[in-house]
């Protein structure tokens, strides 16, 4: 199963590598040399800095068929409680997060990338 890592200090996704140390598996980031564990539950929101962090399930996808994208699995992921709260309500109604959905609990940069309206009562997914 495919796993989505984001730099808690940058939110980069792409430049990551793992290692094996004696903790677990350690993740470090090519863009600003961040560090981490792999499995260790994030404590704090990359954006907020708030600590009321909950953990929600992330639909992972692939296109099966040409262009009709399936969820083949799901993985969890962090949500801040007052940052990603739309996110949150969103869940909390049964749905999986989208497999772009990008947590600002993981992300500094998440919130103002946001395209939602606080006012409208739907979610806007960016990539």
């Amino acid at each position: 199963m495919v796993q989505y890592f984001a730099c808690p200090g940058c939110g980069e996704s792409e430049d990551l590598t793992g290692s094996p140390s004696p903790d677990g598996i350690r993740i470090r980031c090519g863009r600003c040399d961040t560090s981490w564990l792999r499995d260790a539950e994030s404590d704090k929101c990359a954006s907020c800095g708030g600590t009321d962090i909950v953990q929600r399930q992330r639909a992972l996808t692939q296109y099966s068929r040409g262009t009709q994208l399936s969820i083949v699995g799901l993985v969890p992921t962090s949500l801040c409680r007052t940052c990603d709260r739309r996110m949150i309500e969103w869940t909390d109604a049964g749905r999986a997060v989208p497999f772009n959905y990008r947590s600002a609990a993981l992300d500094p940069d998440a919130l103002a990338s946001r395209q939602d309206d606080d006012d409208d009562n739907h979610i806007v997914i960016t990539p």
